[in-house]
């Protein structure tokens, strides 16, 4: 278990984080725990939580492979989180535009 912690806690750690982000956006259809409470106004608040959840759970799983990768090759690891990451941060700006302020 030590070992696992070792090589892949942060990885699993993001992957806790963004879970638990993703799941409490989805189910309580409030943006204010990513956005702050003083962000301003949201053109349509439970879209924004529904999809930004969505791209929250979306960038768990990516941790979650992340860190199985960590155990067959390191750069391979980097490599998939980093182009996930640009992904869903193309994804979260065309969210944004489309139902944030």
């Amino acid at each position: 278990m030590g070992m696992i912690l070792e090589q892949a806690g942060i990885p699993l750690i993001m992957f806790v984080i963004c879970l638990i982000c993703g799941v409490r956006m989805i189910i309580m259809q409030e943006a204010g725990s990513i956005r702050g409470k003083n962000a301003g106004p949201l053109k349509d608040e439970k879209e924004y939580a529904k999809h930004g959840g969505v791209l929250l759970l979306v960038l768990a799983v990516a941790s979650l492979v992340m860190a199985v990768l960590m155990f067959i090759n390191v750069y391979a690891a980097v490599v998939e989180f980093v182009v996930c990451t640009i992904v869903v941060s193309i994804l979260w700006k065309k969210m944004n535009d489309k139902y944030g302020a």
